[in-house]
């Protein structure tokens, strides 16, 4: 389908079938899958430069959801039959996790007499999705599936300003639901850590899908500088542009190589996975703002009109700053533990 009316479709549902089905044809969700359900049972680092490319491309729909986070629930999950089938089917999972938007402990889904409570905000594609992983965080942290279409299970949309990843509220009100782990002093432990696994490896796969949105911008503006004259030359002949890109440049390498560094040190060093993952989203969430507001400025005034479409990386880049965390709140994260001594820099 040609790009013109994959974006008409973006812009008026922020979705589209087509190209959500080339993602599926392509393997994409298969990276991590085990193999005995027909996956190739790779890791976080196979599977990173397929978030690079999704920023960079700005595709749309919920990749780490279907790509990451099943195949990381099913491959430890002891009640996975449920789960199995919707991936045979190859069912629209989205993942309902209260942390990813920063939301209130209280408010988040929880368990009481064998049915599904409470809400999770800013569900990305939730509108779309065929069924829920739910992170139930009492009376402890846990995995459910739970069906879109059951009672007791309500979404409300929230359009945003990013075209990429259309929003909803998932309300959970007495919900039927799937158990993934048995309600056992084992199981319990083993749940809690995916739960645990499943947010850093969000933390460091979101940071290289912002990595990639940043390189498209820095791109962007350094191809304008060279094109765009201003009093009979190429601006980026002037040297402000040339610092400011500068500037730009040393930024976006800084983030590359946190992202390197997370990816390099997933396996070799699994007990530095959090500390790794959540400083390469601080310097995500910093730095991939910064290169965006450079682009604009490098542009002017056109960067922000609707026929010019640089302003929608930056848009991308803005809503994925603070999922899982923002620079702020992850140093105030890291300097408690600091304080706490639960972990050294040194």
């Amino acid at each position: 389908m040609a790009r013109t009316p994959i974006r008409e479709q973006l812009e008026q549902s922020g979705w589209s079938e087509p190209l959500w089905t080339s993602v599926v044809d392509a393997g994409w969700l298969d990276v991590m899958l085990p193999q005995h359900l027909g996956g190739l049972g790779l890791g976080i680092g196979d599977v990173s430069g397929i978030f690079t490319a999704a920023g960079r491309y700005l595709l749309p729909g919920p990749l780490f959801d279907n790509a990451v986070a099943v195949p990381l629930a099913v491959g430890q999950a002891t009640r996975d039959k449920h789960l199995t089938n919707l991936i045979a089917g190859r069912k629209r999972i989205s993942l309902a996790d209260g942390a990813a938007s920063g939301q209130a402990g209280d408010s988040r889904p929880v368990v009481r007499d064998g049915r599904l409570f409470g809400s999770v905000d800013l569900v990305r594609l939730g509108g779309a999705a065929d069924h829920f992983l739910v992170v139930v965080e009492e009376p402890e942290p846990t995995l459910v599936m739970a069906d879109a279409g059951m009672p007791g299970v309500s979404l409300h949309r929230r359009r945003t300003f990013d075209s990429a990843a259309e929003h909803a509220r998932i309300v959970f009100d007495g919900a039927e639901f799937e158990p993934l782990f048995e309600n056992c002093k084992g199981d319990t432990a083993r749940a809690a850590a995916v739960v645990a696994e499943l947010r850093d490896a969000a933390r460091l796969l979101f940071s290289c899908e912002i990595a990639g949105t940043a390189r498209h911008l820095l791109d962007s503006a350094v191809l304008y500088a060279k094109e765009r004259e201003q009093f009979g030359r190429p601006i980026g002949a002037f040297q402000a542009i040339q610092h400011l890109l500068a500037t730009l440049a040393t930024r976006q390498i800084t983030l590359e190589a946190a992202c390197e560094q997370g990816l390099n040190s997933w396996d070799s060093e699994p007990a530095s996975r959090y500390v790794a993952a959540t400083t390469a989203k601080a310097i995500a969430a910093e730095v991939g703002r910064v290169v965006g507001e450079g682009a604009l400025q490098v542009h002017g005034g056109i960067a922000f009109t609707r026929e010019f479409p640089l302003h929608r990386w930056h848009v991308h880049v803005l809503g994925l700053q603070g999922r899982y965390g923002d620079q702020h709140t992850i140093a105030a994260e890291l300097g408690n533990l600091l304080v706490g001594k639960e972990f050294a820099l040194w």
